[in-house]
């Protein structure tokens, strides 16, 4: 069920970064490279400490550098964390 959340909110997450037309190329870049970090770490069994501190580092940062321009980017960021630490990420 869980999984089954995360995934719906890495494809809305996948929408609303389409529908963001003022998102600079290299932030646009960034969240598609963390989006496929994240489907990565969630479909693999063990997950090495350091990559997901990384993810989870890299999720926050995002989340704070959308937080004004985009407030539904950085919502989705955030309920994607909730749903990783549900997950045991």
């Amino acid at each position: 069920m869980k999984d089954q959340q995360l995934r719906s909110l890495i494809a809305t997450l996948h929408s609303e970064l389409t529908a963001a037309k003022s998102v600079d190329p290299d932030s646009r870049a960034m969240l598609q490279q963390l989006i496929k970090d994240i489907e990565d770490l969630a479909a693999e069994g063990e997950k090495p400490v350091e990559r997901v501190e990384s993810a989870t580092g890299q999720l926050e940062s995002a989340a704070l550098k959308f937080e004004s321009e985009h407030p539904k980017l950085s919502m989705t960021l955030g309920e994607i964390m909730d749903a990783l630490g549900k997950l045991g990420i």
